[in-house]
């Protein structure tokens, strides 16, 4: 396995950063726990599953806080948050299309090149898709043992405490 980043990843999570509406230090701490597991070689696929399940809630949580501070921004963060929880059922290419690149927002008329990448819409969406995607990864990962799923799991937590830093 070849994880390049996770002392980076570990050093950016360890780091403060304001978090509007999300437990960002909870958050954090999954994250880390995640990558540290990970990197062990001792992995317990269901554990791992667990933890980002409990990110895609924190997400969910915070996206509902944000939205309800944030009345313009609730129409994108509400139907996220009520989607999150089916988020893991898709495929990779499934979860790639319809959230990474923003399809399932047109179910609502919201188009994901609206809004800026590091927006505190889309970084508060990203706090439950990466998570989505990374439970995705694992599964496939159990059932193939194939060790780039565990790098997309880094990677996916990677992106999404980029998107944590620009949440104030």
């Amino acid at each position: 396995m070849h994880i390049a980043r996770p002392l980076c990843v570990l050093s950016l999570c360890l780091m403060a950063s304001p978090g509007a509406a999300l437990d960002v230090k909870q958050y954090k701490a999954v994250v880390v726990d995640t990558i540290i597991a990970i990197q062990s070689g001792k992995i317990d696929v269901d554990a791992l599953i667990a933890q980002q399940e409990t990110l895609v809630q924190l997400g969910v949580q915070g996206a509902r806080d944000y939205a309800k501070e944030h009345p313009e921004s609730a129409p994108l963060l509400t139907f996220v948050a009520d989607e999150a929880p089916h988020m893991s059922d898709l495929t990779l290419p499934q979860i790639e299309a319809q959230w990474h690149e923003g399809a399932a927002l047109q179910r609502v008329g919201l188009n994901i090149h609206d809004f800026d990448h590091f927006s505190p819409e889309l970084s508060h969406m990203d706090t439950m898709v990466h998570p989505a995607t990374a439970v995705i990864a694992l599964r496939d990962y159990k059932a193939t043992g194939n060790e780039d799923d565990l790098d997309q799991v880094v990677d996916e937590l990677s992106e999404v405490v980029e998107h944590i830093k620009h949440l104030n």
